[in-house]
C-alpha cells in the first residue's frame, strides 16, 4: 500500500538512532502510569482515540477512531472544506467530561522531546497489522518476555500480536494509530500516517498538530482547520494519585 502524506506539513525531526531497552523480569510496582507533559504537570491518557461519534472512546486501542475537523467540541458533523468555518476551538472534552481534555503543543513537545529519557520513551511500532506511535510512561517498566526498541527505523521491530500488545498496555504503555486524515469526506495516509490535533491554535486560521510517520515524528505542523484529524484526550494527575 502507498501511502499518501499531507503535504502542507513541514516534516522537521527525523526518527535516527536505536537504543535499546533490555526485558526486565522483576514485579510491576502499584502506581498507575504517568505521563510527563511539562515541568509540574502530570497527565494520563485515555485508554484510545475518540470514537467517530466524539461522545466516547474506542474500544480497541488499535482501532482509528473520528477524524474531526479542529475545535469541534460543539459541532461534531462539521466535514466543511473551508477554514473559515472553524473559527474557534471548543474542546471535544466538552462531550465527555470527568476532567479530560486536549494536548496543547507545547504538551506534546515535552512529552516526546523534553521529559527525562524522552528519546527512549517512543517509537514507531504495529500491533495486530496496524501501524502507529507506541509511547512509554515515566514510570514504565518493561514486562518479562516482552521486546522494545526506542526510535527504530524500521515498523518490523516494535511488532505486537494482540496478546503481547495488552501486557504492553497493562504496563502503561499506549498506542496511537496511524488514522490518516480527512479532507471533507475523502480519507488519506489510512495505516500510514498519524495526524493527532492540539488545543493550539496559530494565525489565519490553522492550528497545531502531532504528525508521525515510518520516519517523522513532528509536533509543529501547522494545518488548516478543515482538516480531519485525529484527537486522544489526556486528564491531569497529581502525585498523591499516581502513587495510590
Amino acid at each position: 500500500m502507498v501511502c499518501l502524506e499531507m503535504k502542507s506539513l513541514k516534516y522537521l525531526t527525523l526518527l535516527s538512532f536505536v537504543s535499546i531497552i533490555a526485558c526486565n523480569t522483576g514485579p510491576l510496582d502499584n502506581t498507575m502510569p504517568v505521563f510527563s507533559v511539562g515541568p509540574n504537570t502530570m497527565v494520563e491518557f485515555a485508554s484510545g482515540n475518540l470514537s467517530e461519534d466524539g461522545h466516547g472512546f474506542v474500544s480497541n486501542p488499535t482501532d482509528y477512531g473520528g477524524l474531526f475537523g479542529w475545535g469541534t467540541g460543539d459541532n461534531l458533523d462539521n466535514t466543511s472544506e473551508d477554514y473559515h468555518d472553524y473559527p474557534v476551538f471548543h474542546d471535544w472534552a466538552e462531550n465527555i467530561g470527568e476532567g479530560w481534555r486536549t494536548p496543547t503543543v507545547a504538551e506534546w513537545r515535552y512529552l516526546l522531546f523534553e521529559r527525562q529519557n524522552a528519546d527512549q520513551k517512543w517509537a514507531p511500532a504495529t500491533v495486530d497489522s496496524v501501524h502507529g506511535l507506541l509511547i512509554l510512561p515515566d514510570n514504565f517498566v518493561l514486562p518479562a518476555n516482552c521486546r522494545f526498541e526506542s526510535r527504530h527505523l524500521r515498523r518490523t521491530v516494535n511488532v505486537y500480536t494482540t496478546t503481547q500488545w495488552q501486557i504492553m498496555e497493562a504496563a502503561g504503555a499506549i498506542f496511537l494509530p496511524c488514522s490518516g486524515f480527512r479532507w471533507g469526506t475523502d480519507i488519506y495516509g489510512h495505516n500510514c500516517e498519524g495526524i493527532y490535533w492540539t488545543s493550539t491554535p496559530t494565525e489565519n486560521y490553522g492550528a497545531h498538530s502531532m504528525y508521525f510517520s515510518l520516519d517523522t515524528l513532528n509536533t509543529d505542523p501547522d494545518g488548516e482547520r478543515h482538516f480531519g484529524h485525529s484527537v486522544r484526550l489526556v486528564r491531569d494527575i497529581s502525585s498523591e494519585r499516581s502513587n495510590r
